[in-house]
């Protein structure tokens, strides 16, 4: 595989790689920029000149930048806070271990955990070519049903946070379920949301693949912003760590959980990484806060890499992630070499990654503590509306406005942010089941 990557044919791929994910760095830093859009702006500007990149240079520059991001997003979201639903999952114990100084320690953790992910994705490649072509035949008639038993265990998994009591017992009846009812209407006001949108696009047809961009960063994105601007305070002093408290047995344990929970995530459409590692996290018991950090950082890393490798195995057509679907229009044929060689970038830009993640931590630590992340999130908050603005007009702006409600209410009420997603769940288990059709037309979207 080395040979192959080092041959002088095949030494612009690694340029590309190379750029792809020092670029990372820059999407990863940015708050409410997510690698999809970014790839999906760029893929238009590479459509606009001919011969400007081939099929797998864009590979290339799309394998760095997902492995970078996957890897180097960590830092910015244990610093500054989620982006998107798969980082909220994480959130809370790093940020338990950024409020004792240990932010640090919790990245590296991460950054280990992906790593882990990465070369378990890199070993398991061959057996893919054998597997998966029989898990496509069996499971592809039952997808449906297995996409709506994620969401019932999703929502059912969802236990009452109340802790107040009171002699009445519709007090108590309401201090249990007020959450709970907050996430349940939040899953299925954006799984209407997510009907609205599929069945009538109101961005401009240029961008018509890039529709769903305005809801992603009105759910997730400005909320997030928002909750910046109002309430970030003051982060610790953080502890440079030389080592981390950690043996094989719990590196083997979380990469293993993490791999299942990324895989199942890769696999199975629409399922994020969020949800897959809540449902690994449980399967596998997992009660360390160092086992769930690293576990994490493997989930979240092979759903990303795991869902783009799937599409390189030669024979199979299965497009997963957002990142599969946007390169599709540039790869005409597969081959066993063309997956050879991704797999060999993969490594090559999971080596580099890590490599940067020290520096890159540090840099943002730096950051926290000399500049005032109210001013870099009102800058943030501002780049973001126009950047919709200039891409889908008003119609993306009201989308995201829409959107951006309903991403307030988890925040305003401690529901899950994983509930959001019901924006694609809802609108793909339906249509899987059959039944899409009649509720666009009860809706009156036809």
């Amino acid at each position: 595989m080395l040979d192959l990557l080092l041959h002088p044919q095949n030494l612009d791929l690694v340029y590309f790689c190379t750029l792809g994910t020092g670029f990372s760095l820059l999407v990863s830093f940015l708050p409410a920029l997510h690698i999809y859009n970014v790839l999906g702006i760029f893929l238009v500007m590479v459509l606009g000149f001919e011969n400007v990149m081939t099929g797998m240079q864009l590979v290339a520059l799309s394998t760095g930048m997902i492995v970078g991001y996957s890897i180097l997003n960590t830092v910015p979201a244990t610093y500054f806070g989620p982006g998107d639903e798969s980082l909220s999952y994480y959130i809370l114990p790093s940020a338990q271990w950024v409020s004792l100084g240990r932010g640090y320690e919790s990245v590296i953790l991460t950054g280990m955990g992906s790593v882990g992910g990465l070369i378990a994705l890199a070993l398991a490649a061959p057996l893919f070519l054998w597997i998966m072509p029989g898990l496509k035949s069996i499971t592809a008639p039952h997808i449906f049903w297995i996409l709506g038993a994620v969401i019932a265990y999703m929502l059912l998994s969802e236990w009452p946070k109340g802790i107040s009591q009171s002699p009445s017992t519709w007090a108590n009846f309401w201090e249990g379920w007020k959450f709970l009812l907050i996430g349940l209407a939040t899953f299925f006001l954006t799984g209407l949301l997510g009907f609205i949108v599929m069945a009538k696009t109101m961005v401009p047809l240029e961008f018509a693949f890039q529709s769903i961009t305005p809801v992603f960063v009105g759910l997730f994105a400005i909320p997030w912003l928002i909750t910046n601007i109002i309430n970030i305070g003051t982060i610790p002093h953080q502890h440079e760590c030389k080592d981390v408290d950690l043996d094989w047995e719990l590196f083997f344990r979380g990469v293993f959980g993490g791999f299942l929970g990324g895989f199942f995530a890769a696999y199975v459409p629409i399922v994020t990484a969020g949800v897959g590692g809540l449902m690994a996290g449980h399967a596998t018991a997992q009660r360390d806060s160092r086992l769930f950090v690293m576990s994490y950082g493997t989930c979240k890393t092979v759903y990303y890499v795991g869902s783009f490798l799937l599409f390189f195995i030669p024979g199979l057509s299965l497009t997963r992630g957002g990142l599969a679907w946007i390169v599709t229009p540039m790869i005409a044929t597969l081959t066993l070499k063309d997956y050879a060689i991704f797999v060999g970038l993969m490594l090559y830009a999971t080596g580099l990654s890590f490599l940067l993640l020290g520096p890159f931590t540090r840099a943002c630590i730096r950051l926290v503590e000399t500049v005032d992340y109210h001013v870099v999130s009102v800058v943030a908050l501002i780049g973001t509306i126009l950047l919709i603005y200039g891409y889908t007009g008003w119609g993306g702006m009201a989308i995201m406005a829409v959107a951006t409600g309903l991403g307030l209410l988890p925040v305003m009420f401690q529901a899950r942010r994983m509930n959001l997603m019901g924006v694609l769940l809802l609108p793909v288990a339906v249509n899987m089941a059959g039944y899409g059709n009649y509720v666009i037309r009860f809706l009156g979207l036809v």
